[in-house]
């Protein structure tokens, strides 16, 4: 329906806003995109993606993340190589403050809507497709069909051609 369509524009939209941001919001955002069915079942990837989004956020305002979330940095997790703690553990520090959590929650809520709109936009990417492999196809038969008018109407010709010399001689050998 249109209004599916529009609240999926809006969402696309939103997903590509995020992946035109820096570096940090560009890894979330395709992180995102590529686990989008896992996204749908998993409350853990969900909650994973919320804090790499948030945590974009914060670096991007110039704040410190809370100690418990520094291990959710990608820097971090590259340099050192330390275990994460658990999402949890994040997830609380971020929840003792009103800023982080009002931006922690609205990515969690985000995530599921973001998805459902990549999907719709996914869905019609396939479908332009399948229609354009469609009409190449048809537009391959009616060449063929053409074609094969073309060589008929020539054969018909040269029958008729035939058919005129040899009536004729024909009507000649009767007399």
């Amino acid at each position: 329906s249109s209004g599916q369509l529009r609240i999926a524009w809006r969402f696309s939209a939103q997903l590509e806003s995020y992946t035109a941001k820096n570096d940090c919001f560009q890894q979330a955002a395709a992180a995102i995109r590529v686990r989008c069915g896992q996204l749908d079942i998993d409350e853990n990837a969900r909650i994973k993606a919320a804090i790499a989004m948030t945590l974009c956020e914060l670096a991007t305002a110039n704040h410190s993340p809370p100690l418990e979330c520094v291990s959710f940095t990608d820097d971090n997790e590259i340099a050192d190589g330390r275990p994460r703690l658990p999402l949890n553990t994040c997830v609380e520090a971020l929840s003792r403050s009103a800023q982080y959590w009002s931006s922690y929650s609205g990515y969690l809520r985000e995530i599921p809507q973001l998805c459902h709109a990549f999907q719709r936009w996914h869905d019609i990417d396939v479908a332009r497709e399948t229609y354009r492999n469609a009409t190449l196809e048809v537009a391959e038969l009616l060449r063929a069909v053409h074609g094969q008018a073309e060589r008929s109407r020539a054969a018909h010709s040269d029958l008729e051609g035939l058919l005129q010399v040899q009536t004729p001689t024909l009507v000649l050998r009767v007399i």
